[in-house]
């Protein structure tokens, strides 16, 4: 039978381990030598003063005197608490949730963050490091702090914490930020200590041999307390009196935050356990390693937070969670689908291209809601038209038919959905149109809903100019089609409007390099004239598009007064059919190019000359003034 192999403990000679003991034991008589001679005088005058007796005396009269002065001590201090502890900490208290690894609920895993796979990798190198790499701490490596997740809403900030919390296998609390803020005078910095303080008791607790151990501590929303210091705007409110005493704000939240992140108080002892054996000499040397409260923030305004809160040493590492790309929405749209009862064929790729600039909680709603529909349809499946009515309904608003409407009216709509089709059509060939509908949806009376076939990350001058035309042909089939006006071409003109102000003005895309910043007074007069002969040279080529392609417009306006609404394959027959109905008139559409006048040459037009104003001479040859003209 083996024995057990001993630990360097229990390999140490006696001798040394007694003589550590012995020379513990004289420096601890040492250092607390002062406190002892001063008990001693004071255990000695009370003998002198009172006597043996008189001090066992006292000291037993004390005892039984201790149960009755405990109570009463006890009573006020309850008392107390009842008073302004218990009322402070309920108006105080924060909103926390607190999962452990022996009691896990968060029911993630790697496997079910999609679409973004450079932010899992760093994810899993995070959740790599803080379980503790024996290879990393050997090379010196220190642990992180923190990390900061920015981005728009419903990208997946959230979700992606959650899943490194359940991943690492750590204590986990999350905070919502807002609840930091309290409405006493320094509530918010007590509570911030406290939530460190938890933090680096559950992670002693759970940390593993030869570790100090980690805890991960989530702050949703982190600019409800990270508003930057400086500035008017970014100055926080430190408190003021109320009727009830001191009302507080949210302005020591952040710098105790900023303390607890990173300070000396790293260095020193932070239980009262050992500052009292350190206080008596039984514990002395530098403090070991404390544990890591490693803070996630997630924020939608990174541009607001303090400098001092996103510096090196705290949250200094940043991932960006921009919306997926095309192979990340693809990868989203799969896994949701799945998980729904879909048909076998649904097409996948024209999803893709519908969802350009989604988030994934967006994809994930619209694909349920396109499952409602099928429901509400009696189907058990959901399909590619469903999908549609449910992005139509979260996009634009549900549908809401107009059955009274008069077929004018009903002419005059889908003549100005097929102005927008056909501009779109012949001039974006990279782009398809998703839905052209006359049906009432939202605010909107008719939509025309083109998309790029695949992500764009640039934009061209050619491009904003085929836009403002697409804009534009709904006026151009009013006037040349139906002879008339219509004030439903308002919103398309201000469209078009605000993007040749940003062609000419901010873009440097016109005749002059010189970029105006945008202004609450305005355009400059100049900027308006360059937008102005750019609209004008713009609608006429959008005439001379719709009187070539005419054929085209009665086609896509007789089937949507039929049908009411028509998808992106049925608009591709409708179009095939009209251009093959017509050769002649099929040919690709060839633009003239914009031509504008320089910005000098139209300061020169502005600048005023001498006016020459004819004075009518009398026949004496004396000036005689005249009333002037009823047009002047």
């Amino acid at each position: 039978m083996q024995t057990p192999a001993l630990t360097p403990q229990q390999n140490r000679p006696a001798a040394p381990r007694s003589r550590e003991g012995m020379v513990t034991a004289a420096y601890v008589l040492e250092h607390n030598m002062k406190r002892l001679i001063i008990l001693a005088i004071v255990v000695g005058a009370l003998l002198l003063l009172y006597g043996i007796r008189g001090v066992f005396e006292g000291i037993l009269g004390m005892i039984s005197q201790a149960p009755t002065l405990l109570v009463t001590l006890l009573f006020y201090a309850f008392a107390f608490i009842a008073q302004f502890g218990a009322l402070m900490w309920f108006l105080s208290r924060p909103r926390t949730y607190t999962v452990t690894p022996e009691s896990p609920q968060i029911g993630l895993s790697f496997e079910n963050y999609r679409g973004q796979p450079d932010l899992l990798e760093h994810a899993k190198s995070l959740v790599r490091i803080l379980r503790g790499v024996r290879k990393f701490q050997d090379a010196g490596g220190e642990m992180p702090k923190g990390m900061l997740l920015a981005g728009p809403p419903g990208t997946g900030k959230t979700f992606l914490a959650g899943v490194v919390a359940a991943e690492a296998g750590l204590p986990f609390i999350y905070v919502d930020a807002s609840s930091l803020t309290s409405m006493w005078f320094g509530m918010d910095a007590l509570i911030v200590i406290s939530l460190f303080s938890k933090a680096r008791k559950l992670a002693r607790k759970y940390a593993g041999p030869d570790s100090p151990g980690a805890c991960i501590m989530f702050l949703d929303e982190l600019d409800s307390i990270g508003l930057s210091r400086g500035g008017v705007q970014g100055g926080q409110q430190q408190g003021m009196m109320g009727p009830m005493g001191m009302m507080g704000g949210r302005g020591f939240a952040l710098n105790t935050m900023l303390n607890q992140m990173d300070s000396l108080g790293q260095h020193v002892e932070d239980r009262w356990s050992r500052k009292a054996l350190r206080w008596l000499g039984f514990i002395r040397g530098p403090v070991p390693p404390k544990p890591v409260v490693f803070v996630i923030g997630a924020t939608n305004r990174p541009d607001v937070l303090d400098p001092a809160l996103v510096r090196p040493g705290r949250l200094d590492r940043r991932l960006n969670v921009y919306e997926p790309d095309g192979d990340g929405r693809r990868d989203i749209i799969q896994f949701y689908l799945r998980q729904k009862a879909h048909e076998v064929g649904i097409p996948v790729d024209l999803m893709v291209a519908d969802s350009i600039g989604w988030t994934p909680i967006e994809i994930k709603t619209v694909i349920n809601e396109a499952l409602i529909v099928a429901h509400d349809n009696g189907r058990e499946q959901l399909s590619y038209k469903d999908w549609l009515s449910a992005r139509d309904a979260r996009v634009l608003g549900i549908k809401q038919p107009i059955m009274s409407m008069s077929a004018h009216d009903k002419r005059t709509i889908a003549y100005h959905e097929a102005g927008h089709a056909i501009a779109s059509h012949y001039l974006n060939q990279d782009d398809r149109i998703q839905k052209a509908s006359i049906i009432r949806m939202g605010d909107a009376y008719g939509v025309v809903m083109p998309t790029p076939k695949v992500e764009r990350h640039q934009v061209h001058a050619q491009e904003i100019e085929n836009d403002i035309m697409v804009s534009l042909g709904s006026r151009a089939v009013e006037e040349l089609i139906l002879g008339t006006k219509t004030a439903n071409a308002s919103s398309d003109l201000r469209n078009a409007t605000n993007r040749a102000l940003a062609y000419v003005g901010s873009w440097g895309m016109g005749s002059t390099l010189v970029a105006f910043p945008p202004s609450a007074a305005g355009a400059p007069p100049q900027v308006l004239a360059l937008a102005d002969r750019l609209l004008e040279q713009l609608y006429e080529e959008t005439k001379r598009l719709i009187r070539e392609k005419e054929y085209a417009v009665h086609a896509v306006a007789g089937a949507l007064i039929q049908r009411g609404e028509l998808i992106g394959p049925e608009l591709d027959e409708i179009f095939d059919a009209a251009d093959v109905s017509n050769p002649a008139a099929a040919t690709p559409f060839v633009r003239r190019p914009v031509v504008l006048p320089r910005l000098s040459d139209l300061t020169r037009e502005r600048e005023p000359g001498p006016e020459v104003v004819p004075v009518p001479v009398a026949a004496s040859g004396d000036p005689t003034p005249q009333p002037p003209s009823a047009s002047g």
